[in-house]
Parts: structure tokens; sequence; C-alpha cells
């Protein structure tokens, strides 16, 4: 952990302590925020993800550069993606320059409690995820889909330079009340088609 993130910014620039981060905190609004446990005994909650760095002398980054979105509910789910695991990808960050990364896991919204009132943008008008990255400049990001492309030597064969005209999918996709059925209440039921009776 960067040491000026334990002095409220006054000192300890250029400094870091080994840490231990194991767990996320999602707060509406805000960046996602990390826990780490020190070395020396400290266990730190709620620190952003320029916070922390792999490489002792990584330049710090804007966050705006590393994240490009704070949290769309306070329900995340913390994956880490079996088919992604071990993958690196180029990241395109918001001036449009690349930087190469390593898959590390994913931050995951939506709206778990269903006794409130869903007024968060986890799953409207789009979803959107956050892949966590260890990034070659020593940093860490979080990206989305959209700003990643991938590298798999044994699955990708021809890599995208610019975007080939794909659009963000709105659909939302239910079968439910969708045919005009009747059933009963028998266990094997039988289906009757309402629409041609």
């Amino acid at each position: 952990m960067r040491n000026e993130f334990l002095f409220n910014h006054k000192k300890g620039h250029g400094e870091v302590t080994k840490c231990d981060v194991h767990s996320v905190a999602s707060i509406e609004k805000r960046v996602p925020l990390f826990e780490a446990f020190l070395e020396n005994g400290v266990n730190w909650t709620r620190r952003p993800l320029h916070a922390f760095c792999w490489r002792p002398d990584a330049k710090i980054e804007p966050l705006e550069d590393i994240m490009y979105w704070d949290c769309f509910s306070p329900y995340v789910d913390v994956q880490r993606r079996h088919r992604l695991a071990g993958l690196q990808a180029e990241l395109i960050r918001p001036d449009n320059k690349k930087v190469l990364g390593e898959y590390m896991f994913t931050l995951d919204w939506s709206w778990e409690n269903k006794g409130v009132p869903d007024l968060n943008f986890s799953e409207t008008p789009e979803h959107k995820c956050a892949h966590l990255f260890k990034v070659e400049t020593g940093n860490y990001y979080a990206y989305p889909n959209n700003r990643i492309i991938w590298y798999d030597n044994a699955w990708v064969f021809d890599r995208i330079e610019k975007n080939p005209g794909y659009e963000i999918d709105l659909t939302v996709y239910s079968v439910e009340n969708k045919r005009k059925l009747e059933t009963s209440d028998h266990y094997m039921y039988e289906i009757k088609d309402l629409d041609n009776k």
C-alpha cells in the first residue's frame, strides 16, 4: 500500500508498506474500496485501488485512468472467472493508449435486496462489471468488457484493432408470461394453447 494513504496524504509519499488485500466494499457513487491487512498487524478499510501497487517503484496513476466506473449498487459479487484466469489483455485507457495487464478477478454488481426498491444502475440500462488486472506499470486497473481486448493463444486468432460495429444489447430476455397457456395441477401437466381454442 502506498504510505500516503496511511497518513491522509500528508506524508509517506514514495514509500510503501506490504499488505494483504482481502475484501472489498461497494458503496454507490464511489469507487470500489478495498480492505488491507498490513504486515505490522494493522487492518485498513476502504482504500481506493490506486492506494495499491505490486511494484514498489510504480508511479501512482490518477484514479480516473485506472478505473472507469463507480459502484453500481451496494451488492457486489467477487468472482475469479475460470475462462479468463491466467489470461493477459490490452486495456484501452481513457486517452486511448493501451496497457498490458494480467487478469486477477471480477467485481460484478446486482441488486439483491428485493424488499428495497432498485433505484440504482446495476442492471439498467445495461449491466457493467469490472475486471481487475495486475498491469505492467506496477499498478492495478479495474476495466469493463468494452475497454479490454484479450489474448489467448489457443483461441484468439484475429484480434480486433477497432470496434467492428458491435452495439450494446439493451433487450431484457425473459420467457415468463410470453405464451398464452394454461396448465393443470398434475405433476406431468398438459398444456392447453389458449390461442388455438
